[in-house]
């Protein structure tokens, strides 16, 4: 009569032992990882609804998010994402997980689809949570983008460059402009989403050849440039003396709404126009987030106009 196991045995229960244990852990590792992604969900529905709360007061949109604290949001710790080491409590909400992704557009856009606070930190950086003019936040994938062919990451600021998105959108940079990139994700829409930002300080331009019917959209300190489909060039310059950015947009091909960072109007440049708004930019806030990796505040005031 046979008696205990056969070696060949043996391995295969091991086998099966460890694949299930193995499966248990990733189980509760991913369950944890949701959890948290939940509390950054609630995070941005939390600041979602302050910012409605803001508007319907001051009739406009807080410069940056801490300004909603106390008074809009009495808890800190909403404004820190918990996949998020960098932060410290002791410094928030001055110091926080969003600032840096915070587009701050106009109160009454009226295309509710268009992102304005996101977070990329999740499940190892294949997932965000975006926040949208709708007062809606959602969980979403996000896109590789590449910079001289390697995969960069939202919130960094890089000086020159080429990048590619996963639409086939190219954008390629003089090798002195500081473009940060802002996210780049699939919206719950199913369209690309992406965003690039020039910050204050930056100086140069860059040339955007869009492909497809996906959004992608361009901070600069004076305007917010989107489009669909389409061939431009944005070129910023910055007076160190008088803290003024001039942001100028040109088309080559296709059409581009051009939103006024001062006030919200919006304008089309179509192919062989340009526009040109100089701004006087908000004072520099070492206090607020990292600034040289945020995207640009919005500025004081208009100082001209030209199309």
């Amino acid at each position: 009569m046979k008696k205990g196991f056969s070696f060949i045995e043996i391995i295969i229960v091991s086998f099966i032992v460890v694949s299930l244990v193995a499966m248990v852990f990733g189980l509760i590792a991913r369950s944890k990882a949701l959890s948290r992604s939940m509390v950054c969900l609630n995070n941005l529905r939390q600041i979602s609804m302050a910012i409605e709360n803001y508007q319907a007061d001051w009739k406009s949109s807080p410069n940056q998010l801490y300004s909603l604290f106390p008074n809009y949001i009495k808890d800190k710790y909403t404004f820190k994402c918990p996949e998020d080491k960098t932060v410290i409590v002791a410094e928030l909400p001055a110091i926080n997980s969003y600032g840096n992704f915070y587009v701050n557009r106009s109160f009454n856009d009226e295309d509710t689809q268009k992102l304005y606070l996101y977070c990329p930190r999740h499940f190892n950086g294949t997932k965000g949570v975006g926040a949208f003019l709708s007062y809606s936040a959602n969980i979403v994938q996000n896109s590789t983008v590449t910079r001289d062919g390697i995969s960069i990451k939202p919130g960094e600021v890089y000086t020159g460059g080429t990048f590619r998105f996963v639409d086939g959108t190219v954008v390629t940079a003089d090798p002195a402009l500081k473009v940060g990139l802002g996210c780049s994700f699939v919206a719950p829409d199913d369209r690309h989403y992406s965003i690039i930002f020039i910050p204050e300080d930056s100086q140069g331009s860059l040339t955007v050849d869009h492909q497809g019917n996906s959004r992608f959209e361009v901070v600069a300190p004076a305007l917010i440039a989107g489009v669909s489909g389409t061939r431009f060039t944005v070129r910023n310059t910055y007076d160190t003396s008088t803290n003024q950015a001039t942001t100028s947009v040109s088309v080559s091909e296709g059409k581009i709404e051009c939103e006024d960072r001062t006030d919200g109007t919006k304008i089309s440049v179509k192919t062989n126009e340009n526009i040109s708004v100089t701004v006087q930019c908000q004072p520099s806030d070492s206090s607020s987030t990292k600034n040289t990796k945020s995207i640009p505040v919005r500025p004081l005031k208009k100082i001209k106009i030209l199309k």
